[in-house]
Order: C-alpha cells, then sequence, then structure tokens
C-alpha cells in the first residue's frame, strides 16, 4: 500500500456537523461518532480513514447481530464523504473501501 495524499480530518465540531447530516439517529450519534471523533484534526491518507471508518464501525457493532455491520458499510462511502472534503482523496477511499470489501 503506497502513501497517498494526507488530508486533514475536521475539527471535531465540524466532523459532528457533517456525520449528523449522513446519520441523525440518536444511538448512531451517542455511541459511533465518539469512536470517530477522538481523530477530530488528525492526518490521515485515504487508506487510514477506511482503516479508521472499519475500526469505528467494527468496535459499535460489536455484539450486535452481524447486519448492523453490514448495514454500517452501506453508509460508510457517505461517511468518507463527510470526514473527507478533497474529492480526488474521497474517490480514492471509497476505491479503497470497495477493494477491501470485496477481496477474497
Amino acid at each position: 500500500m503506497t502513501q497517498g495524499k494526507r488530508i486533514t480530518l475536521p475539527n471535531s465540531e465540524e466532523m459532528l456537523k457533517r456525520l449528523s447530516k449522513v446519520c441523525d439517529v440518536d444511538h448512531t450519534q451517542q455511541k459511533f461518532f465518539p469512536k470517530l471523533l477522538q481523530h477530530a484534526g488528525e492526518e490521515k491518507v485515504a487508506q487510514g480513514v477506511v482503516m479508521l471508518l472499519a475500526l469505528a464501525i467494527h468496535d459499535y457493532t460489536d455484539g450486535m447481530p452481524p447486519m448492523m455491520s453490514s448495514l454500517m458499510y452501506m453508509s460508510a462511502p457517505h461517511y468518507i464523504d463527510a470526514l473527507i472534503t478533497d474529492p480526488e482523496v474521497a474517490e480514492e477511499a471509497k476505491a479503497f473501501l470497495n477493494e477491501a470489501l470485496t477481496a477474497k
């Protein structure tokens, strides 16, 4: 995996605002968003954002029916768009996510 262009994640206030546009479900906002918000302001490459998202989804859905993880991944491209403002890096992250989800 090569290192790509680095982006800075939004600050926590801006990140929360963007994430809330993706999902306004209280449980998700209270239990999932904090797992992402703890990384506000960090520098990441596209793959790093996908890994951050995957770990947050794993932690959030732990103990839930397996389908919940799939439902979260269905929204992952929208979360990527909320976290990454650079369109080129967002597309790279979505491509990496798709590759990871379809790998055998």
